[in-house]
């Protein structure tokens, strides 16, 4: 992985090379005539790109929106997954507040192309829902969305294509372009201010083009995060407390007269402040010649870079996996559901006396980089046939580096390490611990405090700081009384209680692609052209995982949980390392006082109330996470993670031929596209565990080879009804590849000792199950697809449209088992063995109802105040069901699909004023199914955004320009299955654009 500054100083010795050589590239819908039913829009102002979108969406073959940039490098949004929600049926998702993944109609297998083509992404190397938050927005005129394909279509969407759309020379006047912009953004928490800027430069004549463009982006962003501890992307760290079992005797903690009720419970509570810095860094460069007698030379490149670094800071509450009833539901709600085999209530108030009040500290520092590259042959020379060669190839690369800090109040008592043997350890006795032991944390608390977390109001509210840290699990006083705040306050409370860097990863992957496309055209009969064509590509990607382990001790054990309950006995692991004075063992790491680290404190919770000021240690002093251990641990390195690495290489061979027709109304296409794929996987045999968090051994790989051969027919018809009524109509067959973590994954055997006297493997350790994150043995995600749309044209900038679509999925990916032949451990083939793992599960069937309007008033209101106003809205109805059903009995719907989706845009332009207000809103939707011990579905709660930007051109080449994102500073919130079970909130703020941009 190169680090930014290599990326920065090579940039410009990369623009010039790649000019000379190849790009990215490839045609765009528009430009590329077998992807016609797609639209290019180039603009110049908000009307315009109304009048030029409405125009192109009712010459298209098929059902097709868009967006594109009003000016160049300045399309509507900070991403271009911000941009892509104004789109009617385009659902996102936001990190730090930022549009990055996106969805069609509910699914996300969503085909990304660029200019027509694929290419890689280093944000969604092994994923197949598009993730844009490393390519900068300015780099792009616009991008557009083909909701119903043809057999020319580049296959690998079920629900819609994607194509990011780059400049090329050609789009400009003969002679010098030069155009620019530079801006600053503030956001309303952070008051950092973040500078950006960007140019493109064009050169082109008669015959020949050559253009450069480069992007600079950066962000600090503020976010916050409160509810239940370890959320944020599933549930996992919730539970049930029990009434009959999980408060020791049978209790009656709701006071109802029985102990039959149990209650949804948390392993703990917290709140965090987090920072992210973004950083993104792109160039596209292209260079278009005439080489005449029809025929055109296209060369492209994209470079991009992210360097995404999120901060964080906290506190947390909880009982340190001791007890699931650690707390009192002090605020509760009987539901008419069963779980735990008793009668379910949620909670809205937790009041708790968990044995450990802990802050944090984290660092999560992630590197993206891609490389594309196309060079492409066009030939068109007015005759009847017309064709297209070209040559795409694809590097990218991410890696990710977390470090994650437990910083104690504690002294340890409450889980009995307040005295242990350390490799550091004393000669003599330190306070009431034994000779040759240090005390953990000698100036932390003794008890069990209680505090309590509200989370039936708007926002989460702490309290009970006040309350004395030295009251015992029974309420007994511990030592002197002192408050849970005091200790709180003073920094010298703090210690160190473990550091871990873990779940790291490297990704790589690689593209190359060919394809031939032609056409001939007929000047008579039904039938208009035909087009035909081949296409072949590779992809590879390669997936390693890797831990942070620290040689502890004269034994120098490997470690990866340096922490102070984390004891060097071996872990009960045969033949493992151990380290001691011969008496006693040693502890893993060093107690440490945070205030010989960065020690900082932290206020800032969002919009959570009650929490004090807490003392942390400031994340950027980890941001070089390998050094930062390494200073503490001398000696610290990586080990790699076999059972969560693999290697999927997925090979395609495909041809197409398509037939165009027009007879008098009606006009339209038919094809057929034949798909042959090769699919390659390679997972990791995982073998004997090993002590102190570090992972299994490899013992092995085992190789996986499929093949698919698919037949993907479609059909597309376009009604003329009258001069401004157009109606269409689709069928098409879709397929898309799953998600390759899905394919490849971890394969973790699970061994017992074979106590069979007459068995021929008795005394050895015989495998007897295993669990799957992969599995090869899928298939790709395939539906038919049906799309009815009538659409009414009002004006040059004005259409009103409706469009029914049905999308009936072959099958879906849902946990199950399968059987697998795997070796013992000592590498011989015996036996099939149960392996849990993803399963092929039972189709089910997306439907719904997009409704959609582009007004321009004046178009047909002859009403003065109205001139220069208009709107672009849809909304999008798509109710479905998974199959699955919730706890209360109710059918669930699809995964991460909402059912009602919102967009409103309200323009206004006069002479060299421009003006635009937007409103998103996108109904609660499913993040995952079977969250809590196989029951109760976790769902994200409606969002609403506001977005607004303004712009006065001061002359025919400078314009100065201002934007505002999030205005309104929404809050993502999840929760359990019912609204009142609240599981956390993820908090935003509203960000602020000043900036200047000049076209010459």
């Amino acid at each position: 992985m190169k680090k930014s500054h290599d990326f920065n100083k090579n940039l410009l010795a990369k623009c010039v090379a790649s000019i000379a050589l190849a790009g990215v590239s490839l045609p765009s819908f528009a430009q590329d005539g077998n992807m016609e039913m797609l639209e290019e829009v180039v603009v110049t102002g908000v009307r315009a790109a109304q009048a030029d979108a409405v125009n192109i969406k009712r010459d298209a073959d098929s059902v097709v929106d868009a967006i594109s940039a009003e000016d160049i490098g300045k399309l509507p949004d900070v991403t271009i997954t911000d941009s892509l929600q104004r789109i009617s049926g385009v659902q996102i998702r936001r990190s730090a507040g930022e549009g990055t993944a996106l969805n069609i109609r509910g699914m996300p297998q969503v085909l990304t192309t660029l200019n027509g083509e694929s290419y890689l992404g280093a944000n969604s190397l092994t994923t197949v829902q598009p993730n844009f938050s490393d390519i900068p927005s300015q780099l792009f005129s616009g991008a557009e969305v083909a909701k119903s394909q043809t057999a020319s279509f580049t296959p690998g969407g079920i629900t819609g294509v994607v194509d990011l759309q780059t400049y090329r020379p050609f789009d400009f006047d003969d002679g010098f372009t030069i155009s620019g912009a530079v801006q600053a953004a503030q956001g309303a928490d952070t008051q950092e201010t973040d500078p950006s800027a960007n140019v493109l430069i064009n050169w082109k004549s008669d015959r020949i083009g050559v253009m450069a463009a480069v992007s600079r982006q950066e962000a600090t962003l503020a976010n916050y995060y409160a509810g239940m501890a370890g959320g944020g992307e599933n549930a996992g760290w919730s539970g049930f407390a029990t009434e009959s079992w999980a408060y020791g005797d049978p209790t009656d903690v709701n006071g109802d007269g029985d102990t039959d009720d149990t209650f949804w419970a948390y392993q703990g509570h917290q709140a965090f402040n987090r920072a992210t810095e973004r950083e993104r860094t792109g160039a596209n460069l292209s260079l278009q010649v005439d080489l005449g007698g029809g025929f055109e030379l296209v060369t492209e490149a994209l470079f991009t870079e992210l360097d995404d670094s999120d901060y964080m800071m906290g506190l947390a509450h909880s009982d340190k996996w001791n007890r699931w009833g650690w707390f009192s539901p002090t605020q509760s709600s009987p539901k008419d559901a069963m779980a735990d085999g008793a009668n379910l209530s949620t909670v809205q108030e937790y009041t708790g006396n968990g044995r450990r009040i802990k802050t944090y500290s984290a660092v999560q520092a992630q590197d993206a980089e891609s490389q594309n590259y196309n060079v492409e042959l066009n030939y068109d020379n007015d005759g009847a046939f017309s064709g297209s060669l070209r040559l795409v190839h694809g590097e990218a690369e991410q890696e990710r580096l977390n470090s994650y800090m437990d910083i104690d109040l504690a002294d340890g008592s409450q889980w009995g390490v307040n005295c242990q043997y350390y490799p550091a350890g004393t000669a003599g006795s330190q306070g009431d611990c034994a000779d040759g032991q240090l005390q953990t944390n000698p100036g932390g608390y003794h008890g069990f405090p209680t505090l309590s977390v509200d989370y039936s109001g708007s926002d989460p509210s702490w309290s009970g700081f006040d309350n004395n840290a030295n009251i015992g699990q029974n309420g007994n006083a511990i030592g002197a009384a002192r408050s849970i705040n005091s200790y709180l306050e003073d920094v010298n409370s703090y210690s160190l209680g473990a550091l871990t860097s873990e779940n790291n990863f490297t990704q790589e992957g690689e593209l190359d692609v060919a394809r031939f496309d032609g056409e001939y055209r007929f000047n008579e009969g039904f039938v208009t052209s035909i087009e035909f064509g081949l296409r072949v590509s590779e992809r590879s990607v390669d997936n390693a995982v890797f831990d942070l382990l620290s040689p502890i001790g004269e034994a120098q054990c490997a470690v990866k949980w340096k922490a102070t309950d984390v004891t060097l006995n071996g872990g009960g692991i045969t033949d493992a390392c151990t380290d001691g004075d011969g008496d006693n063992f040693y502890t893993a790491g060093v107690p440490t006082p945070i205030n010989e680290l960065s020690a900082t404190q932290v206020s800032d919770f969002g919009s959570v109330s009650g929490i004090p000021a807490v003392w942390s240690v400031d994340p950027k002093s980890m941001q070089d996470v390998e050094s930062y251990h390494n200073n503490l641990y001398p000696g610290t390195f990586r080990s790699n993670n076999p059972g969560q690495s693999y290697q999927v290489d997925l090979d395609e061979t495909s041809y197409y031929v398509q037939a165009n027709f027009a007879t008098g109304i009606m006009s339209g296409n038919f094809g057929l596209r034949q798909l042959e794929t090769d699919l390659t996987v390679v997972q990791n045999q995982v073998g004997a565990a090993q002590p102190y968090g570090a992972a299994a051994e490899d013992n092995g790989d085992i190789v996986t080879k499929r093949s698919f051969d698919d037949l993907l027919p479609s059909l597309n018809l376009r009604f003329d009804l009258s001069d401004n009524l157009v109606a269409r109509g689709s069928l098409t067959r879709t397929i898309a590849p799953l998600d390759l973590a899905q394919w490849g994954g971890a394969l973790t055997p699970s061994y017992t000792l074979d106590g069979d006297a007459d068995s021929d493997t008795f005394g050895k350790f015989i495998v007897n199950a295993a669990n799957s994150t992969g599995n090869p043995e899928l298939d790709p995600w395939k539906a038919t697809n049906y799309d009815l749309s009538l659409e009414y044209y009002i004006g040059n900038a004005s259409a009103v449209s409706v469009n029914w679509f049905y999308i009936d999925v072959e099958s879906f990916i849902e946990s199950g088992s399968i059987e697998m032949a795997l070796p013992d451990q000592d590498g011989v083939v015996r036996r099939d063995v149960n392996v849990t793992t993803s399963v092929q599960g039972d189709g089910g069937v997306l439907k719904g109802v997009e409704l959609a309007t582009k007004l321009a008033f004046d178009d047909f209101l002859d009403v003065d105040w109205l001139r220069g106003f208009g709107v672009d809205a849809n909304y999008t109805y798509s109710p479905s069901s998974s199959g699955n059903t919730g706890l209360n009995g109710d059918d669930l719907p699809f995964g991460d699909n909402s059912e009602d989706v919102v967009n409103l845009v309200g323009w206004y332009e006069a002479g060299p004023f421009q003006a635009r207000l937007a409103y998103n809103f996108r109904s609660e939707r499913v993040v995952a199914f079977d969250q809590t011990w196989g029951n109760g579905t976790l769902w994200q709660d409606s969002t609403s955004y506001v977005d607004a930007s303004a712009s006065y051109d001061i002359n025919d080449n400078v314009s100065v320009f201002i934007n505002a994102s999030n205005i309104t500073g929404e809050k993502e919130t999840y929760y359990l299955e019912w609204k009142d079970q609240f599981a956390w909130q993820n908090e935003y703020e509203a960000r602020y654009t000043l900036g200047v941009r000049a076209t010459f």
